[in-house]
């Protein structure tokens, strides 16, 4: 059974139901069918064949979904990427996704054609808002009669489907490769099955689509017959408002997005009744905050760990919550978990190494890059690069990323710890600690923060993290910036951060007090 396959049922069964909310466009089941059925033919009549690949640049929205569901109708593949990436970057990812159609708003449209050297003639773009010279028009869809009938092109469900990409805007792309049975997978037993979802779900998606996170939220939904609710983007008041107004029931969140709307509760309380199953999900909420959300919303609370290349893999169910708060839950009942050391070893219980894992939900591999398929895995195992353990409860425990990790005189700083400590110090309101090249130390580690105190006071930090850290995981050095980087799910970038601070000498105060020592 394919992705289409299965709306199909929901749209059969209920075709009057609401299917989709985008603002204050509401579609039913029937009504998604019928647009869906006009693409199809759009896109044939473009020469979009199975197998081919659609780069889609679009912001959320109704012709998102649209696109979720021909592209899986005529066995097509999709690589979304985000509006906001520069045409260099977005020429990188046509290449890497051997794309020759595009489905992008006017801008981007406007970007691709005006950077068009040695690829403008043999793209085919679909433009949706204002019309554009060389560019076919979203817009037919509502001209032209439907002609094509969804569920005529039995796509095979093990088809690549879902190019998701990494790296697109700072390097080569990666495309990470997942079959409309993967989608399905995930979609089915790693969210219907393990909250308890059904079609009686108000499902509200406030992250962008092009992300991995945002296309699941709006697609499961239609493979569950339950209802969308897409937000343009997000905001606490906004997302608040739409819970309220559309009865959402289920939502997972980014630990960022979470993180502010529990502030915004605090200060303006809302009883959000609908909700039965909040998930927080993408990175690591702060035990503080998490406690602060299992407090504020009158629901099951859930905090879940995975990776685009594998989806979910271990979940903390409500009724751990509570007692494990710095903890990410246990592996779901389909994946079995490890902790490898450098030489790829399985370590014991409470011992430190990278997390990997082997289940049914993980990806098919990295597009036509074998090599780096290849590289990720271990036995059947893909490594995360994310480094933790696991308790003898069998709760995992993050640490950071493996490629964060400083080296200190030869001692790891996990920077995760330090940033713990850092966000209770005075004056301190987040942080970011990064690793620079050191002659001393091989790596010094560098303490970026943000403060809302006007006479923040670094002598005072540096004793509080005196008081609570070992000596080599004390910050080298501190500077102060106005806010930190983030990606559009409200990661911090910590590239970014080793790219503005490449070079900086952290330890060369502490040299000059050694010559003078000496």
């Amino acid at each position: 059974m394919n992705i289409v396959d299965l709306f199909l049922q929901h749209a059969t069964a209920a075709p009057a139901k609401t299917a989709i909310v985008f603002g204050d466009s509401a579609l039913s089941y029937a009504q998604v069918q019928d647009r869906t059925e006009r693409l199809c033919g759009l896109l044939e009549a473009m020469g979009v064949r199975e197998g081919d690949c659609i780069l889609v640049a679009l912001d959320n929205g109704i012709e998102f979904a649209l696109t979720m569901l021909a592209a899986a109708e005529l066995g097509a593949m999709l690589a979304p990427v985000a509006t906001s990436m520069p045409a260099v970057a977005m020429r990188r990812s046509l290449d890497a996704t051997c794309a020759r159609f595009v489905i992008a708003s006017n801008p981007v449209c406007r970007r691709l054609l005006g950077s068009a050297a040695g690829r403008g003639d043999d793209l085919s773009m679909l433009v949706v808002g204002a019309p554009l010279a060389g560019c076919h028009d979203f817009s037919q869809l509502e001209r032209n009669d439907a002609t094509y009938r969804l569920g005529s092109h039995p796509a095979d469900p093990q088809l690549d489907y879902l190019l998701t990409m990494t790296s697109g805007s700072t390097g080569d792309p990666k495309p990470i490769t997942l079959s409309q049975t993967g989608k399905i997978r995930r979609s089915l037993d790693g969210a219907r099955d393990l909250y308890g979802l059904d079609g009686d779900d108000v499902i509200i998606t406030s992250t962008p689509m092009y992300h991995s996170l945002g296309f699941r939220l709006s697609l499961l939904p239609l493979l569950i017959g339950a209802t969308a609710v897409i937000l343009p983007r997000f905001t606490p008041k906004g997302w608040i408002d739409a819970v309220d107004s559309h009865a959402v029931s289920f939502a997972i969140m980014v630990s960022s997005h979470l993180e502010l709307i529990a502030q915004w509760l605090s200060e303006h309380p809302a009883s959000l009744s609908s909700l039965k199953t909040v998930v927080s999900s993408s990175a690591l909420l702060r035990p503080d905050i998490k406690q602060r959300c299992i407090d504020l919303f009158d629901c099951d609370f859930h905090e879940c760990y995975g990776a685009s290349e594998v989806g979910i893999v271990t979940n903390l169910a409500p009724a751990d919550c509570r007692d494990n708060l710095a903890s990410v839950g246990k592996a779901l009942d389909y994946v079995e978990l490890a902790i490898l050391d450098e030489t790829g070893r399985a370590l014991p219980s409470g011992h430190i190494g990278e997390i990997a894992c082997r289940t049914k939900t993980a990806f098919s591999g990295y597009y036509h890059r074998a090599d780096a398929t290849a590289t990720s895995m271990r036995d059947g195992y893909f490594c995360t690069g994310d480094v933790g353990h696991v308790d003898k409860d069998g709760f995992l425990h993050l640490a950071g990323r493996k490629k964060d990790i400083i080296i200190v005189g030869g001692s790891n700083v996990y920077p995760d710890d330090v940033e713990a400590v850092l966000r209770e110090a005075p004056g301190v309101k987040d942080c970011s600690v990064i690793g620079v090249p050191d002659s001393y130390f091989g790596e010094a580690t560098l303490a970026v923060i943000t403060t809302d105190s006007s006479d923040i006071d670094l002598r005072r930090i540096r004793v509080f993290c005196a008081e609570r850290l070992a000596d080599f995981q004390q910050p080298q050095a501190y500077e102060i910036l106005d806010e930190l980087p983030r990606t559009a799910l409200g990661k911090i970038q910590r590239q970014v951060l080793r790219d503005r601070y490449e070079g900086y000498d952290a330890t060369a105060d502490l040299r000059r007090l050694m010559r003078r020592g000496a």
